[in-house]
C-alpha cells in the first residue's frame, strides 16, 4: 500500500486546524499561512464545469460553511471505490492508500471532499507518450483541486465506525506489540518508543530543527504525534533497506525467512499507519499524555476556577514509559497585558519625546552663553590691548 505522505499530511493539517477555524479557534490568516496549506493550498471545483467555488483553506471552509458545514473527519478513500464514477474534466481514481475528507453538514447530511486530478486536455504528448510541457504553470502546482459529491450511503455506516472514540493509550501499546514483536523491527527502529518527540511534522520541506506541527500547537506531548514520527521512520527504513537500487542494503543479503520476517513486519506497519494517520486527524484531541494533568483546550484558552480537589495527589500508577511533567500552562489572551504593552509604548515615547525636547533646549542655551562668554571675553582683551597701546605712545 502506497501512502502519499505529503499530501496526507496536508489533509491531516487542513481537517484539524480546519474544525478549530470553524468553531473559531483559529483566525483565517492562521489557517492560511499554515506552510503546509500555504504551499499547496486546497481549491474547490465544480466537478460539471471544472470553475473554481473557493480558494484557499479559510475560503474554503467558510464556503461550505454558509451551507452548513459543522465538521469534517479524515478517512479511507476506498468507503469511494465502488461509487466514483467518470468525469469529462477530473480524474477521480483513488488508490489504496488515498484519504478523503468527509463533510458534515447539519441535519446529519454527509458529503465528501474527493482529491482529483485534472485532466491534461491542452497537453501534447511525445513519441513515447510522455507529455511535454508538464510544468507549465507554478499556480497547478502549488493547488490541490477538491470536489464535493455525495456520500454514498452504504459507507455511512464506516464512517461512525472510524469516528468511535479509542483509549490512545491501549493503541500505543498494541502499535508496540505488534510492529516491534519482530526482530527486524527493533532493528531498524526505535524501540521502545520514548514518548519525548514534539508535536511536528516530518516532511521533505522542512529541516527536523524547523518542522510545522501537523496537529494544533497546544498539544503538548501526545501519543498521535509520536506514533506519527515513529511509523513514518520506521516505514522510511523499511523502504530504503529494500530498495531495488540499493545494492547495499539489508534486506537482500537476508535469507529467505528473514526476508519473509520484513515483508511481513512491513505490511503490519502499513495497516497501523494508515490507522494512525486517521485517527491522528479525527481524535488527536485525546490524545494528550499526560491526560490526567492538561486538559485539553480549543486555541481560545478560557481559565477556569481551581479548588484544593483538582490538586488530590494521583495514586493510579503510571503507564510504562509514562513519566509525571510538570503542568504546563497553555498561552492565553489577556487584556492586561495588551493595556500594560500600550502603556509602556505611551511612557517611552514620552520620556523619549521630553529627552529630545530639553536636549535641543538645553542645547541652545549652553551655546549661548559659550557665545555670551566669548563676545565678553573679546571686548575685554581688545580694551586691555587699546590701553596697553595708550601707556606706550602718551
Amino acid at each position: 500500500m502506497y501512502l502519499h505522505l505529503p499530501r496526507i499530511y496536508r489533509q491531516i493539517a487542513l481537517v484539524s486546524y480546519g474544525n478549530e477555524f470553524l468553531t473559531g479557534g483559529v483566525d483565517s490568516e492562521l489557517l492560511d499561512r499554515h506552510p503546509l496549506l500555504f504551499t499547496h493550498f486546497p481549491i474547490l471545483r465544480n466537478i460539471e464545469q471544472g470553475n473554481l467555488l473557493a480558494g484557499s483553506a479559510s475560503h474554503f471552509l467558510s464556503y461550505l460553511k454558509l451551507q452548513g458545514l459543522e465538521k469534517i473527519s479524515l478517512h479511507s478513500a476506498s468507503i469511494l471505490s465502488d461509487f466514483l464514477g467518470e468525469s469529462k474534466l477530473f480524474n477521480l481514481s483513488q488508490v489504496e492508500g488515498d484519504f478523503c475528507i468527509v463533510c458534515h453538514f447539519s441535519q446529519q447530511q454527509l458529503k465528501v471532499l474527493v482529491h482529483c486530478e485534472e485532466k491534461p486536455y491542452w497537453q501534447s504528448n511525445d513519441n513515447d507518450g510522455y507529455p511535454l510541457y508538464s510544468n507549465y504553470n507554478n499556480y497547478h502546482d502549488s493547488v490541490e483541486n477538491y470536489i464535493l459529491i455525495d456520500l454514498p450511503t452504504a459507507a455511512i455506516s464506516i464512517i461512525d465506525e472510524d469516528l468511535k472514540p479509542i483509549s490512545w493509550q491501549s493503541f500505543f501499546n498494541e502499535y508496540q506489540e505488534k510492529i516491534y514483536s519482530f526482530a527486524v523491527a527493533q532493528r531498524f527502529g526505535n524501540h521502545p518508543i520514548p514518548l519525548t518527540d514534539n508535536n511536528c511534522y516530518e516532511g521533505d520541506m522542512y529541516q527536523i530543527e524547523e518542522q510545522f506541527p501537523v496537529l494544533p500547537y497546544n498539544l503538548k506531548r501526545n501519543y498521535a504525534s509520536i506514533l506519527m514520527l515513529n511509523a513514518a521512520r520506521l516505514k522510511s527504513q523499511f523502504d530504503n533497506e529494500s530498495h531495488i537500487k540499493n545494492d547495499n542494503g539489508d534486506y537482500w543479503q537476508m535469507s529467505e525467512n528473514e526476508k519473509l520476517e520484513f515483508d511481513t513486519a512491513r505490511n503490519i506497519l502499513e495497516e497501523f499507519h494508515a490507522l494512525i494517520l486517521k485517527y491522528a486527524a479525527n481524535q488527536y484531541q485525546t490524545s494528550n499524555i499526560s491526560h490526567h494533568q492538561e486538559q485539553h483546550t480549543s486555541f481560545k484558552f478560557t481559565p477556569k476556577t481551581q479548588n484544593s480537589a483538582d490538586f488530590s495527589p494521583i495514586t493510579a500508577p503510571l503507564a510504562e514509559h509514562e513519566t509525571i511533567t510538570p503542568i504546563e500552562h497553555q498561552p492565553h489572551f489577556r487584556w492586561l497585558g495588551i493595556v500594560k504593552f500600550l502603556w509602556s509604548m505611551l511612557w517611552c515615547y514620552c520620556a523619549l519625546w521630553t529627552l529630545a525636547y530639553f536636549a535641543v533646549h538645553w542645547g541652545n542655551l549652553f551655546i549661548l552663553i559659550l557665545a555670551l562668554f566669548y563676545a565678553i571675553y573679546k571686548v575685554l582683551k581688545n580694551l586691555a590691548d587699546k590701553e596697553t597701546t595708550n601707556q606706550q605712545h602718551p
